[in-house]
C-alpha cells in the first residue's frame, strides 16, 4: 500500500503585532493570493487531497483553506496542536504513521504548518534537508511503512503550474 503526505508551510502572514499572539497572525492580501496561485499549481500536478490537518494557528487554517479551494471539493480537515512551529519530529512521526495506517491506496494526507517544525519534520522522515519557504511543498511518499522523499516544489515553482 502506498500513500502521500503533503507537508505545506503557510503562506504570507502579518508581521506580529504588540499584544498579538502569534497563534493570531493571518495571511495577508498578498500571502492569500500567492497561497491560492501555489495550491491551484499543487492541484494541477495532481496532488489533490483526501484529508488534511492544520496547524490550530490562524494562518495555517487559512493556507488549508486555499487548498480546499484548489482542489474545487470538500475533504475532512481537522487541527492538531503538534503541528506549530516548534513542534516534536518524533512524536509527529508516531502520529502520522497512525493517520497513514488509515489511509487506502492513493490517498494524500497534506498537512498545513510552520518553519522550523516542518524542516525538522522532513528531514526526521526522509533524511533530507530543505529550505522550506512559505506556500511550499515537500512531497513524501508512504509505502510499507517506510518514508520516501518525493520531491521539493517551491512557491514559484507550484504557482508557475496553476
Amino acid at each position: 500500500m502506498s500513500a502521500t503526505l503533503l507537508l505545506i508551510r503557510h503562506g504570507l502572514a502579518e508581521d506580529p503585532r504588540p499584544g498579538q499572539r502569534d497563534a493570531d497572525r493571518a495571511l495577508t492580501p498578498e500571502g492569500w493570493a500567492k497561497t491560492r496561485a501555489a495550491m491551484r499549481g499543487l492541484v494541477a500536478r495532481g496532488q489533490i487531497p483526501t484529508r488534511g490537518v492544520a496547524s490550530p494557528y490562524r494562518r495555517a487554517v487559512e493556507t488549508m483553506t486555499c487548498l480546499q479551494e484548489a482542489a474545487g471539493r470538500a475533504f475532512p480537515v481537522e487541527a492538531w496542536e503538534g503541528l506549530v512551529p516548534h513542534g516534536d519530529p518524533g512524536a509527529a512521526d508516531l502520529w502520522l504513521r497512525s493517520l497513514m495506517a488509515e489511509l487506502g491506496q492513493d490517498d494524500v494526507l497534506a498537512l498545513t504548518s510552520h518553519q522550523p517544525f516542518l524542516g525538522e519534520l522532513a528531514f526526521h522522515l526522509t533524511g533530507r534537508s530543505l529550505e522550506v519557504k512559505k506556500a511550499s511543498c515537500t512531497v513524501i511518499r508512504w509505502a510499507s511503512g517506510l518514508w520516501s522523499f518525493e520531491r521539493h516544489l517551491t512557491p514559484s515553482e507550484l504557482r508557475s503550474g496553476a
